[in-house]
């Protein structure tokens, strides 16, 4: 997991308006960091899978999430907003976690790295931390134990 997220890859405290914001500045930082091949490829897919099932997933969390022929190399970004924000009809969400895997893939990376957020964030210590760190690398770090 450790080439899948950097520090480059996440964002502290950032204000954002909207989930469209949110999108945009995780497949910002994914391009930034040379994982895509095509920004707006990346983004339509992203809305083309929350339009099946969104991914607000309670608790101010929501884990957006793409196969797609956009991506080049596959990223996790994590931002933490500013404030919370509507995630969908009954969901807001503050903690973001962004997946980008190439769509060609065949070993379902996505689900792997969808199951190893998920197991971070039920661990409370991991939780409590990635919600109230200043540090880019005390976030990493966890989300990389």
């Amino acid at each position: 997991m450790s080439d899948i997220i950097t520090q480059d890859l996440i964002a502290l405290d950032v204000a954002l308006a909207d989930k469209a914001a949110v999108i945009g500045q995780i497949a910002d930082l994914l391009q930034a960091a040379g994982r895509l091949k095509d920004r707006q490829r990346y983004i339509d897919d992203v809305y083309e899978r929350e339009a099946m099932v969104p991914t607000g997933i309670g608790n101010q969390i929501a884990i957006p999430h793409a196969r797609s022929a956009g991506v080049g190399e596959s990223g996790l970004v994590f931002v933490r907003l500013a404030a919370p924000i509507a995630w969908n009809e009954d969901e807001q969400a503050r903690l973001v976690f962004g997946i980008a895997v190439p769509d060609d893939n065949a070993d379902n990376l996505h689900l792997k790295i969808l199951a190893n957020v998920a197991k971070k964030l039920l661990d409370d210590k991991i939780k409590q931390l990635i919600e109230e760190s200043q540090s880019k690398q005390e976030i990493l770090e966890a989300l990389l134990a």
